[in-house]
């Protein structure tokens, strides 16, 4: 099984990092036709690092999410643009897990790697954490190899997606949708603490990922914790790419001969 891939892009290759379209999820902003036209303007080579679509085994949006999943790869193809998809927590059917250019200077993955329980806020955490502990525990390995870590990832990644909660019902008042969002974003109270905890040590937990499993990295690119965000450790910068959902801005990456172009936002939030 490949879970990382080195390549070498041609030269004035154009090279996009995108992330986090989740599409189909019902907080989703994608796919909307300018928004695609932006996505793919100027671009030879398209990564798709992680949470492209809703794959998990249980959850209710899978066959559309396939669908938009796959209309997306036809745009790709029409015009022209080669497409890589990395694996990310919500598409584990995904085996890609890395991809390493110009003999590893720039390495891109979804980011869910950086944390053991790989979203230890999420509700699928908090249904089988015993499960995941088990999982982590079973691969001591993990905290030395980078193959071991993202094979982990893998399968706790697929273990979380066989807990997916239930959908909403179809029919529900606008007093039951706010009771609902409120104990999603806030019950159990550990939920929103590891949120924001995740939040304020993206930057930190990936320098240090970076020196343990990537060293040679000059540029990590991230996404999975939906928040922009740039950070500079020596020669290293990392970069999260956001994410494509209310209440967050999604950011593009694009490197052309082994050199950062630009960092920017696809559209405001």
């Amino acid at each position: 099984m490949t879970l990382i891939r080195d390549i070498t892009p041609p030269p004035e290759c154009t090279v996009r990092f995108i992330s986090d379209l989740h599409l189909a999820h019902k907080r989703s902003r994608a796919p909307q036709p300018e928004l695609f036209a932006k996505m793919m303007d100027g671009v030879d080579l398209l990564i798709l690092c992680g949470d492209t679509a809703e794959t998990r085994e249980t959850c209710a949006e899978r066959e559309h999410s396939l669908a938009l999943r796959h209309e997306l790869r036809e745009r790709c193809l029409a015009r022209g643009i080669e497409t890589i998809e990395l694996a990310g927590n919500h598409d584990p059917d995904i085996k890609l897990q890395m991809v390493r250019l110009n003999g590893g200077r720039i390495v891109a993955m979804h980011g869910h790697a950086l944390l053991s329980a790989v979203s230890p806020w999420s509700r699928e955490y908090l249904r089988c954490k015993k499960d995941i502990q088990s999982l982590i525990r079973s691969h001591p390995k993990a905290f030395h190899s980078l193959t071991d870590r993202l094979e982990l990832t893998r399968l706790i990644s697929i273990e979380l997606g066989k807990n997916v909660p239930p959908a909403e019902p179809a029919r529900v008042t606008s007093v039951g949708r706010l009771i609902r969002e409120i104990h999603h974003c806030f019950w159990p109270p550990q939920r929103p603490l590891n949120i924001v905890t995740a939040w304020l040590t993206c930057g930190v937990r990936a320098e240090l990922f970076a020196r343990r499993y990537v060293p040679e990295a000059h540029l990590l690119i991230i996404g999975h914790f939906h928040r922009g965000g740039r950070w500079q450790f020596g020669s290293r910068t990392i970069l999260n790419t956001g994410a494509w959902f209310e209440h967050a801005t999604p950011y593009a990456v694009d490197v052309r001969n082994g050199t950062l172009l630009r960092y920017f936002p696809l559209h405001p939030s």
